[in-house]
């Protein structure tokens, strides 16, 4: 009896982790709704997930789209807010991206918007392959080949597709997420009455 609560406590800790493997570059590229070469410019972590979950929103300025073909406008610029799982809450998947850095996002489409993890083969483009870059555009010609995805000139990236109902679970996110709080500080709590009465009766 003495290791129930000890097993308790590792077990809320631990249930909640990732797991997953990598698909290839073809299978990654064929499932994913976006692919994009993109740079960070703002960071919104207040958001929640209409499982009053926490994520980040990230908007990235898209530099180069492996998905779709964008009209030839220097002076016109295309945006979209990539979604992902607050990347610490009990191991999540979620990723973490910098200010200012470029990355290969690979993103589906959920409920909520385009989100990614560390499941995808999303990275830092520093971090990326060459072969991968080259791959993706062979890739993207025969994909263009296929489907009808130019974007006209006054048509906005419209990547993004966030509910005006999305904030109203930001209550409810921190009610669940003040109850996590409590449930682990029980947990923990009764642990160490746990071992002060083991030790007690030796």
């Amino acid at each position: 009896m003495k290791y129930i609560f000890f097993l308790l406590f590792i077990f809320s800790s631990s249930a909640f982790g990732c797991s997953c493997a990598r698909s290839s570059l073809k299978d990654s590229f064929t499932r994913s709704d976006a692919i994009f070469i993109g740079k960070v410019i703002a960071v919104d972590s207040t958001k929640y997930d209409f499982s009053s979950n926490p994520v980040y929103a990230y908007t990235f300025e898209i530099e180069k789209d492996f998905k779709r073909e964008f009209t030839q406008e220097k002076s016109k610029k295309y945006y979209t807010t990539i979604y992902t799982p607050l990347a610490s809450l009990f191991g999540g998947c979620g990723m973490t991206f910098q200010l200012n850095e470029s990355y290969l996002v690979y993103g589906y489409r959920t409920s909520l918007g385009v989100d990614t993890d560390i499941c995808t083969r999303t990275d830092v483009l520093k971090d990326v392959s060459k072969n991968e870059i080259n791959e993706l555009e062979k890739l993207k010609k025969e994909f263009l080949a296929s489907n009808e995805m130019i974007l006209p000139s006054n048509e906005d990236d419209d990547l993004e597709v966030l509910s005006k109902e999305f904030d109203l679970y930001q209550l409810t996110a921190e009610r669940k997420e003040k109850f996590y709080g409590i449930c682990l500080s029980v947990l923990g709590i009764l642990l160490i009455v746990s071992l002060i009465f083991n030790f007690r009766r030796k």
